[in-house]
């Protein structure tokens, strides 16, 4: 395994980026083409230093919206080289250890984090040792600090609004991924100071997609077409990759069989599972604050919702995978999962027959040292739709209805 962190810290270019930076007098400027958000980077290699890193990036559940990334870097400190109090004539780095510096972690060539340190704790031992450890944070920090710029939206798909949002704040284009959005958002007013991070958000849920910042740093949105279909899949158990643990759940956390959605400006869109409610009693599942441009667009996703989870359902909910001992390819196949990608897993009980069950990813984390990774998956059962060829999804008469 080959583990690599840098920072935006260089002794020859004195630390400095064109990164915005939020309330600096110069890169902190709205509209600067010189300091952008999500933009290059001089970055330096401190691979030989790192202890251990672990990094998590996702959501708890499929009904969740994706948080900011978190990870946390520790350094060998020992000859003060990640101290910002040492001086350049000890550390060439020292000036430019400070907040909001671009750090990239990769793992056998594959991104795993790209984004920003929010703090540099130091610690000392009596014994003589001593680290720094950087705590990280992905791009959704920037995005969560921004506003919306205030007025009257135009009626538009998801995707389109995602992409003139972030256009507004000047996001790289090169730093998107977004696809264009199956559902048409209406003409809303957004007033002053509405968080950015919040609002797209917000349209992803009226989409019912996915909003993440990837592995390599770029904003990406998933439509609801991405959710039900499955182009590639990376299988786990049986003859494919090995894994070391696995959990399964059968349960009421994910039984919602009365499904209440809220338009803005709207109706109430109701769904209701009498055969459900009779058998376990009301779960209910309430969202208001959608942008769909009419209510059977609000009522379509709440009769969706309804199919989804008004059932429990046997579900495999995690897995831990040693990266140790897997080839290159292998490896590299497991860190370059994405939040909402598909995997097909393979549980094969004590007693009985292998159970082949199909999931999307909600959480990935690393953990890692110089010698030693593994990687953690959370996962949601995969709800698809008929998918016209397929040997499991495209059977005639089976229960997989088609995409809305």
């Amino acid at each position: 395994m080959s583990l690599r962190v840098a920072f935006a810290f260089d002794a020859g270019a004195a630390g400095e980026t064109n990164f915005f930076t939020l309330d600096d007098l110069t890169k902190g400027v709205i509209g600067s083409t010189a300091y952008t958000l999500g933009g290059d980077q001089a970055l330096t290699d401190v691979s030989e230093y790192v202890r251990s890193v672990s990094v998590s990036r996702g959501r708890s559940r499929r009904l969740d919206r994706v948080q900011t990334a978190s990870a946390s870097v520790v350094l060998d400190n020992r000859a003060r080289l990640f101290d910002p109090t040492a001086g350049t004539a000890v550390s060439p780095y020292a000036s430019s250890i400070k907040p909001r510096r671009n750090v990239v972690i990769s793992a056998d060539d594959q991104p795993i984090l790209t984004g920003l340190v929010e703090d540099w704790d130091l610690d000392f031992d009596i014994s003589g040792d001593a680290t720094t450890t950087a705590i990280c944070a992905d791009g959704f920090l920037q995005l969560s600090q921004g506003a919306v710029v205030a007025g009257t939206q135009s009626p538009e798909p998801s995707g389109t609004r995602v992409d003139a949002v972030l256009t507004e704040i000047e996001w790289p284009t090169s730093k998107r991924d977004i696809a264009t959005g199956e559902v048409t958002l209406q003409s809303d007013v957004v007033d002053a100071n509405v968080n950015v991070l919040d609002y797209l958000q917000l349209v992803t849920d009226t989409e019912y997609g996915v909003l993440f910042m990837a592995r390599d740093g770029r904003v990406t949105f998933k439509d609801r077409a991405f959710q039900q279909g499955f182009a590639d899949v990376v299988e786990f158990g049986g003859t494919a990759l090995p894994y070391s643990a696995i959990t399964v759940g059968y349960g009421s956390d994910l039984l919602y069989n009365s499904v209440v959605l809220t338009r803005e400006g709207g109706g109430t869109a109701i769904a209701s599972g009498t055969a459900s409610q009779a058998e376990y009693g009301i779960s209910e599942l309430s969202k208001s604050g959608y942008l769909h441009a009419t209510d059977t667009e609000t009522q379509d996703l709440a009769d969706y919702l309804l199919t989804v989870y008004a059932e429990p359902t046997f579900r495999i909910t995690g897995m831990t995978v040693l990266m140790d001992g897997l080839s290159l390819a292998d490896r590299q196949a497991v860190s370059g999962l994405e939040i909402a990608d598909a995997v097909q897993v393979t549980f094969t009980p004590s007693i009985g027959d292998p159970i082949v069950q199909y999931a999307r990813v909600d959480r990935i984390a690393h953990t890692l040292t110089p010698s030693r990774h593994e990687v953690s998956l959370e996962l949601s059962q995969a709800t698809p739709s008929f998918i016209l060829g397929h040997p499991l999804f495209g059977v005639i008469g089976s229960s997989y209805g088609l995409g809305f």
